[in-house]
């Protein structure tokens, strides 16, 4: 934390305190990151808005359960995802945005983050307008093969490879172990691009024949 800045602790402590403008502090540093998991899993704005509200106001009333020696952000994404997998469970129906509407500039990044799932490429490695469109789609339809998940391990792909957090901040949030989040996610990205093939009917040439898919994704933590 820069000087001058209290760490996310101090804001907890003051908070507990009775400083609401600390608590304020808190939620100005992490509503971003709550909203954009949300939005990732629930791909509706209007919910994602509700359930980030509900996370803070969830957060202020349980304060006092926070374990002040572990970190703050993780403990908090745990409160928004148990939110967001109990409120597709409520849902009769699934009210997301089309997977085919035109991909927004300020998904880009999340979009390259999908397409190094898939492919294992990284950014900047091709300037060939041909390729940068076919990566385009290629992101459209990983947006879609998501859908594919059980919400629970969609939600582990996104932690892992949108907010890039390590197995055990995971298995943290998702009440588990390193060993099953290391398991779900192996067959969720199994599952991903048996998808991906049936709906491109190609395979990227960097996936095949990789025993465990280890050339394919980021390095892991």
């Amino acid at each position: 934390m820069l000087e001058g800045h209290p760490t996310d602790q101090e804001l907890v402590r003051q908070t507990l305190g009775g400083d609401v403008q600390a608590f304020e502090t808190l939620v100005e540093r992490h509503q971003q990151a709550v909203y954009r998991i949300l939005y990732r899993l629930l791909k509706n704005k209007q919910e994602a808005e509700d359930i980030a509200q509900e996370t803070f106001l969830r957060c202020y009333r349980h304060l006092e359960k926070f374990d002040q020696d572990r970190p703050f952000a993780p403990w908090l994404y745990r409160i928004a995802t148990n939110q967001a997998l109990s409120c597709l469970q409520r849902l009769s129906r699934r009210r997301f945005v089309s997977w085919d509407d035109q991909v927004s500039e300020a998904q880009a990044g999340d979009l390259e983050q999908q397409y190094i799932l898939a492919s294992g490429d990284g950014p900047g490695q091709s300037t060939d307008p041909e390729a940068a469109w076919e990566r385009k789609e290629v992101s459209q339809e990983i947006f879609k093969a998501l859908q594919s998940l059980k919400p629970s391990d969609r939600m582990i792909v996104i932690l892992r490879y949108c907010e890039e957090l390590s197995y055990e901040e995971i298995a943290y949030i998702m009440q588990t172990r390193r060993n099953s989040i290391e398991v779900r996610l192996f067959r969720a990205k199994q599952k991903l691009r048996s998808t991906m093939t049936q709906l491109l009917g190609w395979e990227h040439p960097r996936c095949q024949d990789q025993k465990g898919g280890a050339s394919c994704t980021p390095a892991g933590k």
